[in-house]
């Protein structure tokens, strides 16, 4: 069957947070040197990002009916777990990681049907040597690049838009989805915290897809704001005091941005099918301040207010970065580009 190659990169988009992840490496290409694509059942948020960025996209079947592939694909895991429709739309395969956790679904055999794969760290680059006809960089969290840089946030308008309260500190709830997610056994705690601190939730971009009873659990609870929009975790980092987080990619971020950090259990976590007893965000629970289903209100108060957990914790932060993380802080855009431009050059 004959294809028409489109000599460039596809980036695939699934969900609104793969243009966040993305965002500041794209910046720094060529506006011709790629397109978007798009599942046909793309949201609404999704097409809104396309709209206000005018980026060039197509969709799946448009490419599909017209035989149409990208020299380069451009995605974080296999679209469906459909390996022939991958091949269908890149000639060569690039995996550009968008999470650490979660390793049995992120870090499994799938990888090896990429030619290149750009990772956060040695932990993934250890995990995926099993691929090794793959070119494997470490380039950190270009996400994150502006956290690093010189940069002057307007704190005032932040909390002005999230409706927080400058003289209470904030916390960022950040919970995963499916049988992994902290929502249903913690809102009401969480809520209760109001009293003392802002309290802004982040649900999972499939959480706002399509977990709605989760979401309006939420939105019948006192939060300072829950966010009901895909959006980047950036800006709530810079507000943020303490993170609670719970399983897959939702422990990283602050972690990588040095933030206080309290872990949320979830029964049978480590059975999961997506996690696994090894997993790195079970195996993060070794070093982090962990709060379990029947811990009272009164230890999260506590937890937040002593100071002696969290000297435990800045001693092994770094250690935990090392593990985790290329030293590419602030320089992880610039580093991706690089790489990103000369993929001739090694595919």
């Amino acid at each position: 069957m004959s294809y028409l190659q489109v000599p460039k990169m596809g980036f695939l988009f699934h969900i609104p947070e793969m243009y966040f992840n993305y965002r500041n490496v794209l910046n720094l290409l060529d506006r011709d040197s790629f397109d978007i694509v798009l599942p046909d059942e793309a949201s609404e948020s999704l097409l809104d990002i396309m709209a206000a960025e005018e980026y060039r996209f197509s969709y799946i079947s448009e490419l599909l009916q017209s035989k149409t592939l990208y020299r380069y694909l451009i995605s974080d895991h296999i679209f469906l777990h459909d390996y022939q429709l991958m091949n269908q739309l890149g000639s060569r395969q690039i995996k550009f990681s968008s999470e650490l956790g979660c390793d049995r679904l992120h870090l499994n055999n799938w990888n090896k049907l990429y030619d290149m794969i750009l990772c956060f760290g040695r932990y993934q680059e250890k995990k995926l040597k099993f691929c090794e006809r793959s070119w494997i960089f470490q380039v950190g969290w270009p996400q994150y690049d502006p956290f690093f840089q010189e940069w002057n946030p307007d704190y005032e308008a932040l909390n002005e838009h999230f409706g927080c309260d400058p003289h209470k500190p904030t916390i960022l709830w950040l919970p995963y989805f499916e049988g992994l997610s902290s929502i249903d056994i913690y809102a009401e705690r969480m809520a209760a915290l109001t009293d003392r601190y802002n309290v802004l939730v982040k649900p999972h971009d499939y959480t706002l897809l399509e977990e709605y009873e989760r979401i309006q659990l939420l939105d019948q609870l006192p939060f300072t704001s829950v966010l009901k929009r895909p959006m980047d975790t950036l800006p709530l980092l810079l507000l943020a005091d303490t993170v609670f987080a719970d399983y897959g990619n939702t422990p990283f971020p602050p972690l990588y941005c040095d933030k206080r950090l309290i872990l949320l259990s979830v029964p049978f976590a480590p059975e999961h099918e997506y996690v696994g007893f090894g997993s790195s965000d079970i195996t993060l629970r070794s070093y982090l301040p962990t709060l379990k289903p029947e811990s009272r209100l009164d230890e999260f108060h506590a937890l937040l207010e002593d100071e002696a957990p969290w000297e435990r914790f800045f001693r092994k932060k770094n250690m935990l970065k090392e593990r985790f993380f290329a030293s590419t802080y602030g320089s992880s855009a610039q580093k991706c580009a690089e790489i990103l431009n000369s993929l001739d050059r090694y595919l």
